[in-house]
């Protein structure tokens, strides 16, 4: 489980920071094309704030996250504050998202990296690649391209109006999820067997836009189990969005140690 630990880590982020008229559905429409259309009109905004929370299980180990950050789908580019708590110790982590590139900066590793390093970076297209899977169909999803795909999937139900940060929304929930629906869903499902659980979506009434999205899964790998569940709340959608990417005299790869497989 060590070589996954730190796409776990990276996981949320990665999901997010690619990511997009009126949302009032009438009767005989249908949910699963509508949320889809909503998912896709979300990822094609130019930028969003997101406040995310998680919480990520894998045997002993149980991480808690929340955190905050805003994202360019233009430059491809985001930046996160991320808080912590892994059994019973509060960490805090900054992370930078540059195209396939996340960087991560925290006190909980800083004394590993080498002199003169504070920032350890890792490439995901590299890391999904040396699993066998195909990055470009996978990780260059848009966060309403993933739902989208999920929500054609399986079905989708209405359970009514909701207001999520100051906005009317209507709240649907996604079953029945079909993985081979997935890109790359049979290579995914023989790699770490997942199973989801219901996605829930908030969907602005007035804007169309995707407000929140809540998900869990679980999978496992080599006799070894894990789970995630997440919630994450879009806002500020097209505000501009200004990255710094850390130095590369700052910053020490840690790409090897996620690409030697998810067992060990």
């Amino acid at each position: 489980m060590k070589k996954i630990a730190l796409l776990l880590v990276a996981a949320p982020l990665a999901l997010v920071a690619c990511g997009g008229g009126s949302a009032n559905t009438q009767p005989g429409v249908d949910l699963v094309a509508f949320v889809k259309q909503a998912g896709s009109k979300t990822a094609g905004m130019p930028s969003e704030h997101m406040v995310m929370t998680a919480k990520i299980s894998a045997g002993p180990m149980a991480l808690k996250m929340n955190g905050s950050g805003d994202f360019s789908n233009t430059t491809k580019q985001g930046d996160m504050t991320v808080g912590m708590n892994l059994m019973g110790r509060n960490i805090r982590m900054e992370e930078v998202l540059d195209g396939t590139t996340i960087y991560m900066r925290s006190p909980m590793f800083s004394s590993q990296l080498p002199l003169g390093k504070t920032w350890m970076k890792l490439d995901l297209q590299k890391a999904i690649q040396s699993q066998g899977l195909d990055y470009s169909s996978m990780m260059s999803q848009k966060p309403g391209d993933v739902l989208a795909q999920l929500g054609a999937g399986g079905s989708v139900k209405s359970l009514g109006a909701e207001t999520i940060n100051g906005a009317e929304t209507t709240h649907y929930q996604v079953t029945d999820i079909d993985i081979s629906k997935l890109p790359q869903g049979a290579k995914v499902a023989a790699l770490v067997h997942p199973k989801y659980g219901p996605i829930n979506v908030w969907i602005g009434k007035s804007d169309g836009y995707v407000h929140r999205m809540s998900m869990s899964f679980t999978y496992s790998a080599q006799g070894q189990s894990a789970s995630l569940d997440m919630t994450i709340d879009l806002s500020k959608f097209g505000e501009d969005v200004h990255v710094t990417v850390p130095a590369a005299s700052d910053v020490f790869d840690a790409t090897a140690m996620a690409t030697g497989g998810f067992g060990g």
